[in-house]
């Protein structure tokens, strides 16, 4: 029943954005409206070749809704959505449900987002390994003092899995596919974890995507091992994919779409990306 609620509220609440998005446009009934919604590890991004798009595009308008992997999936399996955007894999049984809906899924990868690691700016730790952030997030290391810190407890913040794909994908390449740990701190929104961080109560450490606004955090700098130097998720570091942290994501419609809008959209963000 949970579940249940839970999606619910999600799909009504990306529902009201594609209103209130369309009312923001205006009743001009010859402007297309491409509805895009998904992860938002790569949303912040999309929107910016959507900026792009519709200025070469002016009679298109392209709604970019902020919200999960999992989300942006159901959406497009509503009809809410012309265009998923994909953190990870999808599930087999989003594929089942995909196929009891007599929709054919077209994927096409199209960029890729990296993870930054946040604290609060008065941690004195600047960097981290792998290692050391894979036994911070299942739990070996509760204390900041074991990597270097304050004798202060560790407080890990994620997103939900598998709703978000960025949570999905950083529990399998930092923690190698092991189970967070139980004292793990599981919130719905990025921007959840960033006014945590934020906040001078105690020590957390947390997940966002590397181009949210990160000026009231500290971002910690990556290490691959402890012979590697540490690394900024920089917009150059992350292009290289010297940074450690990163994940294709990837654009998913429905094949059968007779809609040019869609294809040229993803064909665009693809050019975009290289």
């Amino acid at each position: 029943m949970k579940k249940t609620f839970t999606r619910a509220l999600v799909m009504s609440w990306a529902f009201l954005a594609i209103v209130a998005i369309s009312l923001a446009i205006g009743q001009d009934s010859s402007k297309k409206i491409l509805r895009v919604n998904g992860a938002g590890m790569a949303s912040d991004q999309v929107e910016e070749w959507a900026k792009k798009f519709m200025a070469k595009n002016p009679a298109i308008s392209v709604a970019v809704i902020v919200s999960s992997a999992q989300t942006g999936f159901l959406s497009l399996l509503d009809g809410t959505a012309d265009i998923a955007i994909m953190s990870r894999e999808i599930m087999p049984d989003e594929r089942k449900k995909a196929a009891e809906k007599g929709l054919q899924i077209a994927e096409r990868p199209i960029g890729t987002a990296a993870i930054s690691l946040i604290t609060h700016p008065r941690n004195p730790v600047n960097e981290l390994t792998l290692d050391q952030l894979r036994k911070m997030y299942t739990g070996e290391y509760d204390n900041w003092k074991l990597v270097g810190g304050p004798d202060e407890p560790v407080t890990c913040l994620t997103r939900r899995v598998p709703e978000s794909g960025g949570a999905v994908f950083f529990q399998e390449k930092v923690l190698g596919g092991k189970s967070f740990g139980a004292k793990i701190v599981v919130v719905d929104r990025w921007y959840t974890i960033l006014k945590i961080c934020a906040e001078d109560r105690y020590l957390p450490i947390g997940i966002v995507p590397h181009t949210r606004d990160t000026s009231k955090v500290k971002v910690l700098r990556i290490k691959r091992d402890d012979a590697s130097p540490a690394v900024a998720p920089s917009e150059g570091n992350v292009k290289s994919q010297i940074y450690p942290i990163v994940l294709s994501f990837s654009f998913v419609w429905n094949a059968q779409s007779k809609d040019p809008a869609v294809q040229n959209f993803v064909d665009f963000c693809r050019e975009e990306s290289k």
